[in-house]
């Protein structure tokens, strides 16, 4: 008997067209491993046993049963080489051949619907194959639609959700196996109860229409898992942004034990993740103690990573011999290159001769300190406003000079602390900050700053930060 005028035939190579759509899709979503003769020769291999399964299937049993053998052709033949010939985590393989066995079944009905709209054949009768000669060839065009739609608008949406989930992707792999028999069990259910006619425009509407909703199931499914895994990955290097700032600022305490002339105490504690304030202090030499306390226009990370650079020009540009003044003038300068976002800063640093006590200080527009002499209340220190760094490019930084005896204290803040809000849109202010300083005028640099985080946060009770809260204490002995 000739080959092409039997029907068991035509249903194993349209079959086959369904199965060739599978191994493609498969091939186009999953990464090589080994060199892609390799992959497509194991595909070829897996294809002949298809072909080879369905047709003698579909040859011993009844008309009944074709779809079935089809199916399970696929699941026992399909898997075989994607297990062996990608590198891709077992549960990503896995959901990738069910999603592409559902989308292959899904095409593969909506070639029978179309078909028997078409053509007016009993595909089981004696003369089935005249039928399924055009069945197998709109098979292998919608099979042609269906992979190039894939290549062009869905691989990559595929690849972003298994680089994002990576290994989590075994607890996705129930939603192909769920959506698969959903589907199937709708069709059996409206064709058994005859809500709609067995063929005819209509009867095709009606099931593009239900694709389009697991097509939007699976959009939605997936697109929530996207966003909420970048998310989680975003806030998870934002945490790591936070640390490697704070790591950046000296954190240890006390921070020169073996220097028994002075005592200082720094914290930051950022609006966001991470934040545009910072805090230094650093021997210049042996006899010279630099303090700065400085906060970056803006928040978050486009602050914070201005705030890495100004830090490091700052300390470097400090050496011995060469003016406060002179440092702000060449940082300010080097800050204005390439500033193409317009961002500043506001900055104070003072440096701290241990043996005269003299302290020689610098202002770029910043919060005047508080400066309590020995025996009496903190009281803002008269500086001159200065204008901020990396506002204009030439600008001449004057330092300035006052005389400190044993017992005197400085307070170092950034406006986070005096326009903190409470819940009535109040600021926490100048004088609530002296008084919290005068109240606690006979504690130790790390208690000071304490009691005025618990003076703040008895005044905010509880209502948002909107700001960077950085405060430094330093202490004359």
């Amino acid at each position: 008997m000739n080959l092409f005028t039997q029907v068991p035939f035509w249903y194993a190579a349209a079959g086959l067209v369904s199965a060739c759509l599978a191994v493609i899709l498969t091939h186009f979503t999953l990464e090589l491993k080994r060199k892609p003769i390799a992959a497509w020769l194991g595909w070829l291999a897996a294809l002949l046993c298809y072909f080879l399964f369905a047709y003698i299937g579909c040859s011993l049993t009844g008309p009944l049963w074709f779809d079935y053998f089809i199916f399970f052709g696929w699941m026992i033949f399909l898997p075989i080489p994607c297990f062996f010939l990608y590198k891709e985590p077992a549960s990503t393989k896995l959901f990738t051949i069910v999603t592409v066995i559902f989308i292959a079944n899904v095409s593969s009905f909506l070639t029978g619907i179309t078909t028997t709209s078409l053509i007016s054949i009993d595909p089981y009768g004696p003369e089935g194959y005249r039928f399924l000669i055009p069945f197998t060839l709109i098979k292998a065009l919608i099979s042609a639609i269906v992979g190039a739609v894939f290549f062009l608008f869905l691989r990559r949406t595929f690849l972003e959700v298994y680089n994002i989930l990576s290994h989590k992707m075994g607890r996705y792999v129930p939603i192909p196996f769920i959506a698969g028999f959903g589907f199937f069990f709708i069709v059996q259910i409206v064709q058994a109860v005859g809500l709609l006619p067995q063929t005819g425009y209509l009867f095709i509407c009606f099931y593009l229409i239900l694709c389009l909703v697991f097509g939007a199931m699976f959009w939605l499914i997936f697109s929530n898992a996207t966003w909420s895994s970048r998310a989680m990955k975003t806030q998870a290097e934002l945490n790591v942004a936070r640390n490697i700032q704070r790591d950046m600022l000296p954190c240890i305490f006390p921070a020169f034990p073996e220097k028994e002339e002075f005592d200082v105490y720094a914290t930051m504690e950022p609006a966001k993740e991470v934040g545009g304030d910072f805090y230094d202090f650093f021997l210049v030499d042996d006899r010279h103690l630099a303090v700065v306390i400085s906060d970056v226009s803006g928040k978050g990370v486009p602050a914070a990573l201005f705030m890495v650079i100004a830090k490091t020009l700052i300390k470097n540009q400090t050496q011995p011999g060469i003016p406060l003044g002179e440092v702000f003038t060449r940082v300010n300068n080097q800050l204005c290159e390439n500033n193409g976002e317009a961002m500043f800063v506001t900055s104070f640093m003072g440096v701290l001769d241990l043996d005269t006590l003299a302290f020689t200080f610098v202002n770029a527009g910043h919060n005047p300190p508080l400066l309590m002499r020995s025996g009496q209340s903190y009281e803002f220190l008269q500086v001159k406003p200065g204008f901020v760094l990396a506002g204009l490019e030439g600008m001449r930084y004057k330092e300035e000079t006052i005389q400190l005896a044993h017992g005197d204290r400085l307070f170092l803040y950034t406006d986070g602390v005096t326009e903190a809000f409470n819940a009535a849109s109040e600021l926490y202010g100048e004088d609530r900050l002296k008084a919290a300083l005068n109240k606690g005028a006979a504690l130790q640099p790390e208690d000071l700053l304490a009691a005025v985080k618990t003076s703040m946060n008895e005044f905010t009770a509880g209502a948002e930060q909107f700001d960077d809260i950085t405060m430094l204490a330093l202490e004359v002995r």
